[in-house]
């Protein structure tokens, strides 16, 4: 018999409207919360997929500016030190240099300044080759660094969208309270 009581003063007084409306904001408030969790997990996620061929893209980019003296000469004289430290560069030189002079032996130009030329055009192919190689990872890497800057807007609207609808449904919660206080 208490709790029928009870019930009936909470009805009377309006009590039962605010415990319901509490509850109703508590849950609202729950599934706002859950809601940018999971477009933050997600948005994360989707970012770390994309991480490696951003950081891996940014390196070669700043490799193919410092291959231009961009970044300035000591920052130059360091990409070509890479370029040249490599064994198999230095391989696929080797050969492509013994094949230019069999050609040129083939010829009869052996020392001459064709022979002279075709070896300074097969170290500058190689080079350009490179700098084509990193420009285009560089390249690679600007698109996952435009493909992570469009995951992070979706996120944002995402987690707007959580604090706007909350935000709503928890006026509306006020306002049918207001109107069932003042049908009281």
């Amino acid at each position: 018999i208490m709790g029928f009581l009870s019930g009936l003063v909470d009805s009377f007084t309006g009590a039962g409207a605010r415990k319901d409306l509490d509850k109703g904001i508590a849950a609202i408030g729950e599934g706002r919360d859950k809601a940018i969790s999971a477009y933050q997990q997600s948005g994360n996620e989707a970012q770390g997929y994309l991480k490696d061929y951003r950081d891996q893209g940014g390196g070669a980019f700043r490799m193919y500016g410092d291959t231009l003296g961009v970044n300035g000469t000591g920052a130059r004289d360091a990409a070509q030190s890479t370029y040249l430290s490599d064994p198999i560069l230095q391989e696929q030189l080797r050969l492509q240099q013994k094949q230019r002079g069999w050609s040129s032996n083939a010829r009869g130009g052996w020392g001459a300044g064709a022979d002279a030329l075709a070896a300074s055009r097969v170290n500058l192919q190689g080079y350009g080759d490179w700098q084509n190689r990193l420009a285009q990872a560089g390249q690679q890497g600007q698109a996952a660094a435009g493909q992570s800057a469009g995951i992070a807007q979706q996120t944002g609207a995402g987690v707007a969208g959580a604090y706007g609808n909350a935000g709503s449904q928890t006026a509306g919660l006020y306002q049918n309270r207001a109107q069932t206080e003042n049908a009281l």
